[in-house]
């Protein structure tokens, strides 16, 4: 178990453009002119990833990737507590079963429960395994749709070089057909970030080495993707680094994480218009969640892989799980996997 005093490190962002407070959002009074204000909430991880709030445990999960670790966070008490499993872990999803996770360990899908407080799984399943034909391949990222199948893709081999391009792929997963997995997209490079439109109409997806965010028609009833376009290009702004883990709040508009980057940006994908952009003090942000009792403060994970003694003396915040406040919006709750 980790403890902090919830004062340590807090720090003012800035705004490049001002957005609109969202009105349906529970934001209390004495707050609607802050901010953004960001507050480091832990000591550093490895690389920090794949952050998902649940509301029904009002604890946020999310994984030291390389270490192994899920962890889960208690914004009310700074308590972090970690489960550790042997591998690469990544995505952590809630299932619809209280403290029941669909977790990916390296190319595996596994079940299991963990009460979120001790270092202990119980019914520990691999479900299946993808990618056999292509070593060194891994899941990255992966979230829920509304109606519990899992989308989840995979990445190429990582070494000093970089990723083997054009090996990974979108898959996905419901519990009749996770033994063969439905493939939405091929190839892709390092499968990353998704979001889904608040009428489920519009599904949103990174392949980080394009430094785009594709937009998809969405059928939810019979899970399809079609018709992709270009939502928003960073190459039309001044921005650096690359896109990683995102988000969406409950005006549609996207929370993406930059990594190399040292920043997040909120951009309105129906336009293709960069709304803000929120410093991080670590250069490597892989990803972002909504979550708190409101859904109004925005997690961000942040890594120290790979930095050199210089970069880690530069960036001592470098891996620590980050708090954004004072946005004027909020989140939706996530969905849950129906496994």
């Amino acid at each position: 178990m980790f403890k902090i005093p919830c004062f340590i490190c807090t720090t003012l962002c800035l705004l490049v453009v001002s957005g609109h407070r969202n009105d349906s959002c529970d934001v209390p009074d004495g707050t609607k002119n802050w901010g953004p204000y960001l507050q480091q909430v832990s000591e550093p991880f490895e690389h920090g990833e794949e952050p998902t709030w649940d509301g029904r445990t009002q604890l946020l999960y999310f994984v030291d990737l390389f270490k192994g670790l899920i962890n889960s966070f208690n914004p009310l008490t700074s308590e972090i507590n970690s489960l550790k499993l042997d591998g690469d872990v990544t995505p952590v999803i809630p299932t619809n079963t209280l403290n029941k996770f669909v977790v990916g360990v390296n190319n595996s899908v596994v079940l299991l429960e963990w009460n979120g407080r001790n270092g202990t799984a119980e019914n520990v399943t691999v479900l299946t395994r993808v990618d056999q034909d292509k070593v060194g391949n891994r899941f990255n990222d992966g979230k829920a749709d509304k109606y519990g199948r899992l989308w989840w893709g995979t990445m190429g081999y990582q070494n000093a070089s970089g990723v083997v391009p054009d090996q990974g792929s979108l898959y996905r997963y419901t519990k009749d057909n996770v033994d063969n997995p439905t493939v939405e997209i091929r190839p892709v490079s390092i499968s990353n970030g998704l979001a889904w439109s608040k009428d489920n109409t519009k599904f949103y997806y990174i392949d980080t080495p394009t430094r785009k965010i594709a937009v998809y028609d969405f059928d939810l009833e019979a899970g399809n993707i079609s018709n992709k376009q270009i939502a928003f290009d960073l190459a039309n702004y001044d921005i650096g680094g690359s896109p990683d883990g995102m988000t969406i709040d409950d005006e549609d508009n996207l929370f993406i994480a930059l990594f190399g980057g040292g920043a997040v940006i909120k951009v309105d994908p129906r336009t293709g218009t960069l709304l803000q952009r929120m410093a991080i003090p670590a250069k490597q942000v892989t990803s972002v969640s909504f979550g708190g009792k409101n859904l109004d403060i925005l997690f961000v994970t942040t890594s120290r892989f790979g930095l050199s003694e210089e970069e880690h003396a530069a960036q001592p915040a470098a891996g620590c799980l980050f708090a954004l406040t004072g946005l004027r919006t909020c989140g939706r709750d996530a969905y849950y996997a129906d496994f």
